[in-house]
């Protein structure tokens, strides 16, 4: 007698985070609680990605650094946002940061914060 068994023990929820500019990106995932904590800090290249990888269930928002040479950073917090990871299903999400670089660069989404504001944990 032959048993298959179904698992997802190797699915695991994922966030996908796109650098579609040409700064360097330095994110800090938050996990939100009665006091957010950090969950973990990427860099990411210009025009390069990077999947962090969850293990439980939790509301999450990330808090967003990007630099270049000879301007001022732009730094950024997103939403809220869902993680679902459990026996029934997990999810998979995907941020994108854009940035057009003019003499006032503009950058896709998120609420506008200060340097200090990025800095804390």
């Amino acid at each position: 007698m032959i048993f298959f068994a179904f698992s997802n023990l190797n699915a695991q929820a994922r966030l996908t985070i796109e650098n579609n500019s040409q700064r360097q990106m330095k994110v800090k995932i938050m996990k939100k609680g009665s006091v957010s904590s950090l969950f973990e800090v990427i860099e990411i290249s210009s025009y390069k990605s990077h999947t962090v990888y969850f293990h439980e269930s939790g509301t999450y928002f990330t808090k967003t650094k990007a630099t270049i040479k000879g301007k001022d950073p732009i730094c950024k917090k997103s939403q809220n946002f869902k993680v679902v990871n459990d026996e029934t299903s997990y999810s998979i999400l995907t941020l994108t940061f854009t940035i057009k670089e003019s003499k006032t660069p503009i950058s896709s989404g998120g609420q506008t914060i200060s340097n200090m504001e990025f800095e804390k944990d």
